[in-house]
């Protein structure tokens, strides 16, 4: 299947019982072990690559699918000469304030995970998303979104996003940030719910279909230790890439500039209505929507795309199917036969 989502990060769940040391970020688990399937089951023993490092994350597979390892590089904050990242930059997780914690005060989050990993933590209003991280210059402030980003859930709130269509338009806004590695974390068990079935289904579109990394947590706990080693292996991603990608990958954009950039998404254009209706139509992922609305901004303009092929209807059934490889067959013809509905 042609997907045009950035290579998947393979980051296996954390675990409550982890060993001082290790990762939990390390392995490549089968898809129903990371996403909460029937039959998931952990498998904390495997020794595998480090999924962030320059060869667990970006594969052969990615290598080949994307060109050239300078391709595949996510963006770098600015590098001047030969300095080295951990000497320029300090990596600092941000939570958003409207997260909820459970029983934890936000001061004792930010301590648990600084005292357990280390790394410093700030809670502040993020314009989407529930975790980001920024590379901030030690010398002169100015901080860098780096190419990360989190949506957490916790199971309940997720299966009630699903019941509300919530959770489309969330997934839709992430997509836009512009940021490359959409993480979505669902926090709880899947199977305590009596909706268990739609929050599996979701997991799978969210990942197979959609390209997002769906991570799993037993409790906030739990979520804490993710945090803290999710930020510990994107030090060492950027710690070893930063000296080749500074100057080939695109640049991070400053915290200020992402804001800007967030607050724009919010203002709704016909063309977003337009997608979120798509994305009402079976077989149409979020990914596929965008596409469509890329080439078609409105309703009107596909249907007068529809109408220049003078009534070929397998030609109009496959006409998105042939102008986008995000669109398969099934959703191609399922949109034609929303727009051109025959009485």
């Amino acid at each position: 299947m042609a997907t045009g989502h950035p290579e998947s990060v393979m980051l296996s769940d954390s675990d409550s019982d982890e060993q001082e040391g290790s990762s939990p970020l390390i392995g490549s688990e089968n898809f129903s072990e990371r996403s909460g399937l029937p039959n998931s089951k952990a498998d904390n023993g495997r020794a595998t690559n480090s999924p962030l490092s320059s060869q667990g994350m970006f594969g052969q597979q990615s290598f080949s699918a994307m060109g050239s390892a300078e391709n595949s590089l996510l963006a770098m904050p600015p590098r001047q000469c030969d300095e080295s990242f951990l000497d320029t930059y300090e990596v600092v997780l941000i939570l958003d304030d409207r997260d909820t914690f459970g029983a934890r005060a936000r001061r004792k989050v930010v301590d648990n995970i600084h005292t357990q990993f280390d790394v410093p933590v700030k809670i502040k209003h993020l314009p989407v998303g529930d975790a980001l991280w920024i590379a901030r210059h030690k010398q002169l402030g100015t901080e860098y979104v780096l190419d990360f980003i989190v949506e957490r859930k916790n199971v309940d709130d997720l299966l009630g996003s699903i019941k509300d269509n919530r959770y489309k338009d969330q997934k839709l806004r992430l997509k836009k940030c512009g940021l490359r590695k959409l993480i979505y974390l669902v926090e709880g068990d899947v199977n305590t719910v009596d909706g268990s079935e739609s929050v599996k289904t979701a997991c799978f579109t969210t990942e197979v279909l959609e390209g997002f990394d769906v991570q799993r947590t037993n409790g906030y706990a739990d979520t804490e230790k993710k945090y803290g080693h999710l930020t510990r292996s994107i030090i060492d991603y950027y710690r070893t890439n930063f000296s080749a990608g500074a100057d080939t990958s695109r640049l991070c954009l400053t915290y200020d500039e992402f804001v800007k950039r967030c607050s724009d998404l919010e203002k709704v254009t016909v063309s977003d209505i337009f997608a979120l209706q798509l994305m009402q139509v079976p077989q149409v992922t979020e990914e596929a929507a965008l596409a469509v609305t890329s080439l078609y901004p409105t309703l009107l303009s596909l249907a007068k795309a529809y109408a220049m092929l003078d009534g070929d209807r397998r030609a109009q059934e496959e006409m998105l199917k042939n102008k986008s490889d995000m669109v398969n067959a099934g959703a191609s013809k399922n949109i034609f036969k929303l727009i051109w509905a025959e009485g």
